[in-house]
């Protein structure tokens, strides 16, 4: 469903960007819209809340890059200790994707849900976030004090203005 979906927004943006005169087509119309990759992107943490037994962090993804790209979906997360070993990798996801077109210097968001304790029990405390986008395989690293908790809940990539 979301190739189909990226397939509609592409001709879409096609539509939008089409010159008037029917005959005159500029290359750049043509172009296939790539999923964002890690090397195109700049992560960093955006807000954090502390809450009963939990924190919530907001990511921000920047598209660092001069062209555009796609972004849709959930990212993968990992806790990672000093020696970048995962420790925990996110289980439990929320909220509805959606595709989003970033052109350069625009971002998108996705929250992280961390447990900090059940009450009794306390977690060791990992160095290193591992966040990789949806439709890539190399991640993008924060330096952040997190708890290695058995659960960590991400929401999928979406508009900054999701979160207000």
């Amino acid at each position: 469903m979301r190739k189909r979906s990226l397939g509609v927004a592409l001709t879409a943006l096609a539509a939008l960007t089409a010159p008037a005169a029917a005959n005159v087509t500029p290359p750049h119309v043509m172009a296939v819209l790539r999923p964002c990759a890690a090397a195109q992107l700049r992560a960093n943490k955006s807000s954090e809340d502390a809450g009963m037994l939990h924190r919530e962090l907001r990511i921000r993804l920047t598209n660092v890059s001069s062209r555009a790209c796609a972004i849709d979906g959930f990212p993968a997360v990992r806790l990672l200790d000093a020696a970048r070993h995962p420790q925990i990798v996110a289980e439990s996801f929320s909220r509805e994707p959606q595709l989003l077109i970033l052109a350069p210097q625009q971002s998108a968001m996705f929250a992280l849900r961390v447990a900090t304790g059940d009450g009794t029990t306390t977690y060791s405390t990992v160095p290193l976030l591992a966040v990789i986008p949806p439709g890539d395989v190399k991640p993008l690293y924060l330096r952040i004090d997190l708890p290695a908790a058995p659960r960590i809940d991400v929401t999928a990539v979406l508009k900054p203005t999701a979160f207000r």
